[in-house]
């Protein structure tokens, strides 16, 4: 993988990282994620009025990844408010790049070199390994747990796949988020009430500003990265932010950094070097 490709995708694994932990800080996710996507849409709009239309191949890939999205965004908020993020992020995460690294060699055509699919291995497993520490998943999570990780999946391939054929990434993920935010903020508002709404809103619009944007930069970064390499290599190297996420536990959310955990990440780190490597 290319020096400054494989710099772009640690970024945003960083700011991914940082994003799904500011979800898990309050004690409402389901607020706080619509703290984030509804400051997308201001964002995004903006970004509709100044940036080219998508090429029109691209929008079946924009209609389905809504629909995944929004799937995604609920499961993960309700994820959160019952588990710990460092017991479920590793399973959300590390999944994905072995079930995308299949599905690209099956049917997409995409070269992938014998040192990445060790590489892709080795950062999947280091993951998964994060999750066998801490406390028990919850039994009533393991459906919003199973549709996270299959919307993970989904979306990586249907927006790795749109991107390329927008010819327009920045743009495709402006509509995108448009849609899905405009839709997703509707969900929430309704599900939590107006008033409880819009007074989480009010009090935490500077977070919420802030993380939308660090949210939209990272996955815009995701999707350009798309467009110059193998799209397994970048949904391996993003899920990197794992590492991201058990300093961020570790130091803000008061949640242990045991020994497991520190001997996962020297493996997720081996095997983000292999990807370098790819």
């Amino acid at each position: 993988m290319d020096g400054f490709v494989f710099s772009v995708v640690l970024a945003s694994a960083l700011m991914h990282a940082t994003w799904n932990s500011t979800i898990k800080q309050g004690p409402n996710s389901f607020l706080e994620s619509l703290n984030i996507y509804i400051w997308k849409i201001p964002l995004t709009l903006t970004l509709i009025l100044i940036l080219p239309i998508p090429h029109q191949d691209s929008w079946p890939f924009i209609a389905v990844s809504v629909f995944i999205h929004i799937i995604y965004n609920y499961a993960l908020a309700y994820s959160y408010q019952h588990n710990d993020i460092t017991k479920v992020y590793p399973i959300f995460r590390g999944t994905p790049p072995l079930i995308i690294l299949v599905f690209s060699y099956l049917f997409l055509n995409e070269t992938i070199s014998f040192t990445g699919w060790i590489a892709v291995i080795i950062t999947s497993l280091g993951i998964l390994s994060i999750s066998f520490t801490g406390s028990l998943i919850q039994k009533k999570s393991i459906l919003s747990i199973s549709l996270v990780t299959l919307s993970i999946v989904t979306y990586s391939i249907i927006d790795g796949l749109g991107a390329r054929a927008s010819e327009q990434s920045f743009s495709y993920l402006a509509w995108l988020f448009f849609i899905k935010g405009s839709l997703y903020s509707i969900i929430i508002i309704s599900q939590q009430g107006y008033q409880t709404s819009f007074e989480h809103l009010n009090n935490n619009r500077i977070r919420g500003i802030v993380t939308s944007l660090i949210s939209f930069l990272s996955y815009s970064l995701i999707l350009w990265a798309v467009t110059k390499a193998p799209i397994v290599y970048v949904a391996a190297l993003r899920e990197t932010s794992i590492i991201f996420v058990g300093i961020i536990g570790w130091l803000f959310l008061s949640e242990k950094l045991s020994k497991i955990k520190i001997l996962s990440i020297i493996i997720i780190a081996l095997g983000a070097g292999l990807l370098r490597l790819s």
